[in-house]
Order: structure tokens, then C-alpha cells, then sequence
């Protein structure tokens, strides 16, 4: 019954009811997370600095993997980037599994995350080149090719980011002290 003395029609409705039980079941059996202050932003003339130094530190890496890495040249003569491809899958792995980790255990100074999130993978991984690369091989007359490559770098970059946010987690949350309670064993 509501506050009019009126029963309401939902609780009649046995699907409703079963969606009402399986949501109270649900949150009994949610396991409760813990939630950790972050650490103090920097004002940005402050945090700018720790960025560049992580953003020069991965374009410095990036040039070295798109040397280790050259473009390869295919029998319909495309060019194709290996070295952007590795990079921004890398990268985003590096991402995920940062981010996992610091949802996890969130770092104790912020300069962590400015020097190795913006700066870091900021530097590393590249959207600029990949762009002009896609743009070339439509240009080249392959328009086909440029869409099978757009696709499978969107593919891999989403799918590196959703297992280093997984494993980053997971290792995170392994034998985390706070989370453990006096005489019990972490999984």
C-alpha cells in the first residue's frame, strides 16, 4: 500500500516481484569497496613541468620504437605503420593498467599521475600520426585498407586498455593491506 492507502499495482505483478527480490539479493551479496581520497591536485604552473618531463621521456620512446619499427610497404604498395600501431596499443595498455592499478591504490602524490598518465602515454602513444597515416592511404587510392586499419587499431587499443584496467585491478587489490582485516588471509 502507498501513503493514500491505495496497494500499488506493481507489487501485483509477479515480474515485478521477481525483479524486486533479485535486485535486494544482488546488493546483499555486492561485496563493499573501499574508497580512497585521492591525493591533492597541483596548481597547473606546478603540474605542467611534470607532464612535459613524462610527455618528453615517451615521445623519446616513440621515436625509438617507430625506428626499431618502420613503416612496411605491402604488394598494393600501402604503407603499412607498424610503429603507431604498437605504440598506441601499448600505450593504452600501459593506461588501462595504470588506471586499474591506481583504482586499486591510488597513488600518494599526484606528480605519479601527471608524469605518467598525460606525459608518460601522452607522449608515447600518437592520434596526430596515426591520422595523417590513415589520411596517406586514402590518399594513396586505398580507401579500403584505411578503414581496415582505422578499425583494427580502435579494436586492439579498446581491447589493451580493457585488460591493463583488469590486470592493473588485480594486481592492485593482491594482499592490499587495507582491505584486510586483522588475522584474515587475501585471496
Amino acid at each position: 500500500m502507498d501513503e493514500e492507502g491505495l496497494e500499488s499495482p506493481r507489487r501485483e505483478d509477479p515480474l515485478m516481484r521477481t525483479a524486486e527480490f533479485a535486485a535486494v539479493t544482488s546488493t546483499e551479496t555486492t561485496a563493499m569497496r573501499i574508497v580512497r581520497a585521492q591525493p591533492q591536485s597541483l596548481p597547473f604552473h606546478k603540474g605542467v613541468a611534470w607532464v612535459a618531463l613524462g610527455g618528453a621521456v615517451g615521445a623519446v620512446v616513440r621515436y625509438g620504437l617507430s625506428v626499431i619499427l618502420p613503416t612496411t610497404t605491402t604488394l598494393t604498395l600501402v604503407d603499412l605503420p607498424w610503429g603507431t600501431l604498437v605504440a598506441n596499443f601499448l600505450g593504452c595498455l600501459i593506461l588501462g593498467a595504470l588506471t586499474g592499478y591506481w583504482d586499486e591504490r591510488p597513488p600518494k602524490r599526484t606528480q605519479y599521475t601527471l608524469v605518467l598518465g598525460p606525459g608518460l602515454c601522452g607522449g608515447f602513444t600518437t592520434m596526430s600520426t596515426f591520422t595523417s597515416e590513415i589520411a596517406a592511404i586514402i590518399g594513396a587510392g586505398f580507401p579500403l585498407e584505411a578503414l581496415k586499419y582505422v578499425t583494427v587499431s580502435v579494436l586492439m587499443c579498446v581491447l589493451a586498455v580493457v585488460v591493463g584496467l583488469m590486470a592493473g585491478n588485480r594486481v592492485g587489490a593482491m594482499n592490499n593491506p587495507e582491505d584486510v582485516e586483522e588475522g584474515e588471509q587475501s585471496p
